[in-house]
């Protein structure tokens, strides 16, 4: 008897960690809106993550990035901010952006360890209200440096 009761224990444990599972591994994508801009002289083409739930998702789960795109946060305001690479699987490097679209910082990201809770943080360093994700070694490989512009289209992102 006490056998059976540890089996059907068991059983409701493992079926109650198999509906949690989905949440940890969810791999799909978002559709987002996608723009072209310019990062001192250089073109990139960007999703746009400018919705609570898009910026919280980010680039997690993705296997790969083409070259020259990624992924710009869009903020209401500035205000000091930091990125973390919870789920994500590829090496990225950021830049925080004022809210005169300047250049504050740059900073290379390493993957978190998957299931990892509280990753390694990579602070703006000063308000930002945008912070833009490419592949490792982007900014460095193309010169962009602190006080580079960040220009929008006319409609600004995501419009």
């Amino acid at each position: 008897m006490k056998l059976l009761v540890s089996l059907v224990i068991m059983s409701l444990a493992m079926v109650s960690f198999a509906h949690a599972l989905p949440a940890i591994t969810d791999t799909r994508i978002e559709k987002l809106k996608t723009q072209t801009i310019k990062v001192g002289t250089k073109s990139v083409k960007v999703e746009i993550a400018d919705t609570g739930e898009a910026r919280e998702r980010g680039l997690m789960y993705r296997k790969s990035m083409p070259a020259d795109e990624g992924m710009l946060f869009v903020f209401d305001y500035a205000q000091p901010m930091a990125f973390w690479m919870k789920n994500t699987l590829i090496p990225l490097s950021i830049g925080y952006f004022d809210a005169n679209r300047k250049l504050i910082t740059t900073l290379e990201m390493t993957p978190a360890v998957m299931g990892e809770q509280y990753p390694k943080t990579y602070p703006s360093g000063g308000d930002a209200q945008y912070a833009l994700e490419m592949n490792k070694g982007w900014f460095a490989k193309h010169g962009i440096k602190p006080g580079a512009m960040l220009t929008l289209p006319a409609k600004g992102p995501g419009k």
